[in-house]
C-alpha cells in the first residue's frame, strides 16, 4: 500500500484533487467567510422587515377602526337629528296630509320650518334639509342648492332600497358643490309599517372629510375612501375620485370578496405602485371605509436600519474578503514559487532558488526543493561534462579512422604519372594533395564553412581524376547562401568516393556525380547523386566493408547524428541499375 493511499483514504474524496489547489482554497475561503455573513444579514433583514411591516399593518388597521368609529359617531348625530325631525307631529301630519291628496300649503311648510328650528342642532356641515312625500313631492326644502331630477329620483330609489337603514350617498350639485346625503324613509308613528315619505340631509363633503380624516395620513400617495355598497365613492381624501363608480374595479371587487371571507387587507398594484389596501365595513350605513397605503410607506421605517445592516454586512464582507485574500496569498504564493521551480526548463530558470525562510511547512518544503534542485544541477553538470567528453572521444575516434593507404596510393600514382608521361597535370595533382593534407592534418576544427568543405571535395576529385583517367565527371549546383553554413569536416568526400567506387567498378563504366546544395526554411539540404550502377543500401551496415573506403558512409551517418541529433542522419536512396542519391540535412544551428 502506498503512503498516499494510507494518508488520504480517511479524508475528502479524491474527486476534489481534480480541481486546482488555487481554486479549492479560494472557493473554500470565500464560502467560510462570506456565507455566514450573508446568511445572517439576509435572515436579520427579512425578520426585521417582516416584523416592522406587520406592526405598521396592525397600526393601520387600528387607525381604520378608529376612523370608522369616529365616522359612525359623527354620522350618528345626523341620524339622530333625522329621527327627531321624522317623528315630529308637524312632519308626520304634513306629509300624511299631502299623501291623502290635500294640497301643500304654506302653513305646512312654515310649520315644518319652525319645528326644525326648535330642535337643537348646531353644525356648519349641514347645507340642506328635504322632506319628500310618497309621490316624491318636495314638501320642505331650504333651497340653498339642488340637483337634477334624475339624480333626485336615484337618491330616493337608494333610500328605498336601504330602508329601514339610513342611506349614505354622494351628489354633485348645480353649484359644483360636493355633498353627502343622509337619507331615511319616514314611517307612520302609529302604524309603523305605513310609509309616509322621505327625509334627506345634505352635508358638506369636504368639511366632513376633513373632520373624519383630519391629521391622518400614511405617506405620500396614500388615500382614504368611503365607498357605498354599490361601489360609488361617497367621500375621499383625493377629490378626483368623488362620485366615481368602482363597481367594476378589481380592487373594489376584491374588497367585497374578502369581506365575505372575513379578511380586511390585501396587497395590490395601484397606478403601477405596490399598495396595501385596508378596509372596514360599516354595517350601520352599508359602506366601506378603505385606505390605500403605498408599500414604500410601510417599508420606509425599516429602510434606515436596513441600510445600516447592509452597510455593516458590506464592511464585514470586505474584511472577510481581505482576510481571505491575505491567507490565500500566504498559502498560494509559496506554492506558486515551488510550482515555477518544478516547471523550470532553461538553465537560468533551473539555477534560481525559491529562498523561502518561513518556518511553516511550506517553507520547509521550499528549502527541500532548493536542496534537490542543487543536487540535480550538480548531477546535470556532471552528466553534461561526461557527454561532452564522450562526444569528443567519439569524434576523434571517427576522424582517426581515415585510411592512410589512400594518401600513399595517390602519391605513388602521381609519382608514376610524372615519371612516365612528363605532363603538367602532375603539378595540379600535387597541389590538390597539398591542400587536402593541410585540411586533414593541420586544421583541427570539427566544424568548417561549407565553402571550405566544398573546396576539399574539389581537391579530392582532382586527385581522383588523375587516378581514374576521366572515367567520371563532377557537376556542382550550389546556392550562394549555402556557403555561409558550417558543416562537419569530410562529410562530402566519403559520399563522392562511394559514388566513384561504385560507378567505375567496371573498366568501361563512366559516371556523372552531381553535388547540389539548397537552403530553405533555415535548413541546408545537400544532395549527392550519381549515374552509377546503384547498390543495396543495407550493405552500408557493414562498417568495415572493403567496398566502402575512407571513413565510410556509416561514419558520416554517425557523425551527423552526434552533431545534430538522430533525426539528422544520412539518407541513402539507391537501387541496382538506377544510381544512388545521398541526402544530408543540416539545421539552422549550424549557420556561421
Amino acid at each position: 500500500m502506498s503512503l498516499n493511499a494510507q494518508k488520504t483514504r480517511g479524508f475528502s474524496p479524491n474527486v476534489l484533487r481534480r480541481i486546482k489547489l488555487r481554486t479549492r482554497l479560494f472557493v473554500t475561503f470565500l464560502i467560510i467567510s462570506l456565507v455566514p455573513v450573508i446568511t445572517i444579514g439576509i435572515f436579520s433583514y427579512r425578520a426585521y422587515t417582516q416584523s416592522m411591516n406587520e406592526k405598521v399593518k396592525q397600526a393601520a388597521l387600528q387607525t381604520i377602526e378608529l376612523l370608522n368609529n369616529n365616522m359612525s359617531t359623527q354620522l350618528g348625530i345626523y341620524s339622530d337629528y333625522i329621527g327627531s325631525i321624522s317623528v315630529s307631529d308637524t312632519v308626520q301630519n304634513g306629509v300624511a296630509s299631502v299623501n291623502n291628496g290635500h294640497p301643500l300649503t304654506s302653513g305646512i311648510v312654515s310649520g315644518i320650518g319652525e319645528m326644525i328650528v326648535t330642535i337643537p342642532f348646531q353644525s356648519t356641515h349641514l347645507k340642506n334639509i328635504r322632506v319628500v312625500s310618497n309621490d316624491r313631492t318636495v314638501i320642505y326644502d331650504l333651497g340653498y342648492d339642488d340637483i337634477t331630477p334624475q339624480r333626485f329620483n336615484e337618491l330616493l330609489d337608494n333610500i328605498e332600497a336601504a330602508s329601514p337603514q339610513d342611506s349614505l350617498q354622494y351628489i354633485h350639485t348645480y353649484r359644483a358643490n360636493d355633498k353627502i346625503v343622509i337619507g331615511r324613509k319616514i314611517y307612520d308613528m302609529h302604524h309603523t309599517s305605513t310609509p309616509l315619505g322621505y327625509i334627506m340631509l345634505y352635508i358638506d363633503e369636504s368639511q366632513l372629510s376633513r373632520y373624519i380624516f383630519t391629521d391622518v395620513s400614511f405617506g405620500e400617495g396614500s388615500n382614504f375612501l368611503l365607498i357605498d355598497a354599490a361601489g360609488n365613492v361617497v367621500s375621499s381624501q383625493n377629490a378626483e375620485l368623488l362620485g366615481e363608480d368602482l363597481a367594476d374595479d378589481p380592487i373594489f371587487q376584491q374588497i367585497t370578496a374578502l369581506r365575505q371571507a372575513g379578511e380586511n387587507n390585501f396587497l395590490c398594484e395601484l397606478n403601477g405602485v405596490d399598495t396595501l389596501t385596508i378596509f372596514k365595513y360599516n354595517t350601520t350605513y352599508n359602506v366601506y371605509l378603505a385606505a390605500t397605503i403605498p408599500q414604500a410607506y410601510i417599508t420606509n421605517g425599516t429602510r434606515t436600519i436596513n441600510m445600516m445592516l447592509i452597510a455593516l454586512a458590506a464592511v464585514l464582507v470586505v474584511v472577510s474578503v481581505f482576510l481571505t485574500l491575505l491567507v490565500y496569498r500566504s498559502v498560494m504564493h509559496p506554492i506558486d514559487n515551488m510550482v515555477a521551480a518544478c516547471n523550470a526548463k532553461s538553465d537560468e530558470e533551473i539555477g534560481l532558488k525559491i529562498n523561502d525562510p518561513s518556518p511553516d511547512e511550506l517553507g520547509f518544503l521550499a528549502r527541500t526543493i532548493d536542496n534537490m534542485v542543487n543536487e540535480i544541477g550538480l548531477l546535470a553538470q556532471r552528466w553534461s561534462d561526461d557527454q561532452r567528453k564522450m562526444r569528443e572521444l567519439e569524434l576523434q575516434t571517427l576522424q582517426y579512422q581515415i585510411n592512410p593507404h589512400f594518401l600513399f596510393n595517390t602519391l605513388n600514382t602521381l609519382k608514376w604519372i610524372a615519371t612516365l608521361n612528363h605532363v603538367t597535370p602532375v603539378s595540379h595533382g600535387i597541389d590538390a594533395l597539398s591542400s587536402l593534407l593541410q585540411s586533414t592534418l593541420i586544421k583541427k576544427d570539427e566544424l568548417i564553412p561549407f565553402d571550405d568543405e566544398l573546396r576539399n571535395l574539389k581537391n579530392y576529385c582532382d586527385i581522383q581524376q588523375l587516378r581514374y583517367a576521366g572515367r567520371f565527371e563532377m557537376e556542382y549546383q550550389i546556392e550562394d547562401a549555402a556557403g555561409y553554413w558550417t558543416v562537419p569536416r569530410f562529410i562530402l568526400q566519403p559520399l563522392v568516393e562511394n559514388s566513384i567506387l561504385h560507378g567505375t567498378a567496371d573498366e568501361d563504366d563512366f559516371v556523372t556525380i552531381t553535388v547540389r546544395a539548397t537552403v530553405s526554411e533555415n535548413l541546408l539540404t545537400i544532395h549527392i547523386s550519381d549515374t552509377g550502377c546503384g547498390f543495396d543500401p543495407s550493405a552500408i551496415k557493414e562498417k568495415n566493408s572493403e567496398r566502402f573506403s575512407g571513413i565510410g558512409l556509416s561514419n558520416v551517418d554517425e557523425r551527423m547524428r552526434l552533431h545534430y541529433g538522430n533525426e539528422y542522419g544520412l539518407t541513402i536512396e539507391s537501387a541496382p541499375g538506377i544510381g544512388t542519391q545521398c541526402i544530408l540535412c543540416i539545421p539552422n544551428e549550424a549557420i556561421r
